[in-house]
């Protein structure tokens, strides 16, 4: 059995008004749909997992509309199904005041941003933070990003992932690019920084070239905590070699069980070890003081869901226009690019698993405090993880719920710090004594 005597806990949110719960921003417990635009709304969540000893709030991000959906992006917008959506890495300097242990997570795409300024914007953040970010490599999926950024479409899927490979090898050499001394503040000497210790990079590759030095100073982790989430063979593959962490969903490959086995086979392929990368669990918790509040708090959450909004949020991530079948198809006959991972272990239909998928994803559990923290423990076993990714539905309340009720259950297991120990993020999640 896995030791779970210092589970990590990460919330994933996007800077929209429905982040993974379509329809949340109409459900009773949750604030009014603009909400999420003003600033003391972000400050109280951050406060609300600093009060939970939260590892990370993540910041899951893309740069689309999803509009495949009868070739269309009226649905998406109607329904605000992960739409509009605001720039998240903004938010980073001001929760970071307000939550001082609490770390951050970050979307950015090897795909459309240039990576001297991705590397930049890291480094910068890693120093305000005081060594508390982490940045979630992603290589973007749809055509309608690509669009967004000057391409016809998307390149293809392994394509993306040499060309994420080489950006990783321009990222280092520009987070290396400052010795870790190269700062000397010699007032008498009015000498700032040691020209010896600073390099360029001189990167020439197939897809990037950058002449560096970066010009941003060592940052306190040397550069961040490295998140990705990728659930192909390539995808496993980039992750096993580059990952600090791996966000992963449960039927990504036919089980928790098959995926870890998976990610540790990658691991060995790329000479790592399991204990070098921790991996994460996606879960979406709806608790309750009672059996029957909680079962009330999900029948609200399906009934809130339009099922055209459910098959925009679908059709997105295929990158393909479910409009066009049957409803009654079952989602592994559908032959489209991206489909095997959501489709692995499924014997729903297309229209069931995106009703699924628009309540937050794999692993709903609906209970007690009692009962979900019996559901982590067994997940947590099956997994061989490290932790988990809590989804939301109703905001702000189903992080003060899940705060409130879960955290104490799981610290009287002693499955959960009571207090931070490490102020670094690395630290946290890799050096922290259990239970510190």
């Amino acid at each position: 059995m896995t030791d779970n005597t210092n589970m990590h806990l990460a919330l994933i949110m996007n800077f929209s008004a429905s982040p993974h719960t379509i329809g949340q921003w109409r459900l009773p417990r949750s604030f009014r749909g603009d909400s999420y635009l003003d600033a003391s709304y972000w400050e109280r969540i951050a406060r609300t997992l600093e009060r939970g000893c939260f590892d990370m709030l993540f910041f899951a991000d893309s740069y689309t509309l999803h509009d495949r959906y009868q070739d269309s992006p009226d649905a998406a917008i109607r329904y605000a199904v992960q739409y509009p959506r605001l720039d998240p890495l903004t938010l980073v300097p001001m929760l970071s005041r307000v939550a001082p242990n609490l770390g951050f997570g970050v979307t950015g795409s090897t795909t459309f941003i240039p990576p001297y300024w991705l590397a930049r914007n890291m480094a910068t953040m890693d120093h305000l933070t005081e060594g508390r970010i982490a940045w979630n490599v992603v290589t973007s999926y749809s055509r309608s990003e690509a669009q967004n950024f000057g391409l016809d479409d998307i390149p293809e899927h392994d394509l993306r992932y040499d060309m994420a490979d080489e950006y990783m090898q321009v990222c280092n050499k520009l987070w290396s690019s400052w010795d870790e001394d190269a700062i000397v503040m010699d007032r008498e000497a009015g000498i700032y920084a040691d020209p010896t210790k600073v390099h360029r990079i001189d990167h020439e590759g197939e897809f990037f070239k950058s002449r560096g030095p970066l010009c941003v100073p060592r940052s306190p982790q040397g550069k961040p905590v490295i998140i990705q989430a990728g659930a192909s063979p390539r995808g496993l593959q980039f992750a096993a070699q580059h990952a600090d962490v791996i966000f992963a969903t449960p039927t990504a490959s036919g089980g928790m069980a098959k995926h870890r086995a998976a990610i540790n086979a990658a691991l060995e392929a790329a000479g790592r070890s399991r204990d070098d990368v921790k991996v994460i669990w996606g879960i979406t918790p709806v608790v309750g003081e009672s059996e029957a509040e909680a079962k009330a708090k999900r029948d609200a959450i399906q009934a809130n869901i339009h099922p055209e909004a459910a098959l925009v949020l679908l059709s997105g991530h295929l990158n393909f226009d479910l409009s066009t079948l049957p409803d009654d198809v079952p989602l592994s006959d559908i032959e489209v690019s991206g489909v095997q991972a959501f489709a692995r272990g499924q014997k729903m239909t297309a229209k069931q698993y995106a009703q699924r998928m628009a309540e937050g994803g794999n692993n709903l559990i609906t209970g007690t405090a009692t009962q979900v923290v019996d559901k982590m423990e067994a997940l947590y076993t099956q997994g061989e993880g490290d932790g988990f990714m809590i989804v939301t539905h109703a905001l702000p309340s189903s992080i003060d719920d899940f705060v409130d009720l879960v955290v104490p259950e799981m610290q009287r297991r002693g499955h959960f710090r009571s207090q931070y120990g490490s102020q670094q993020l690395r630290d946290r999640m890799f050096n922290e004594t259990p239970n510190e």
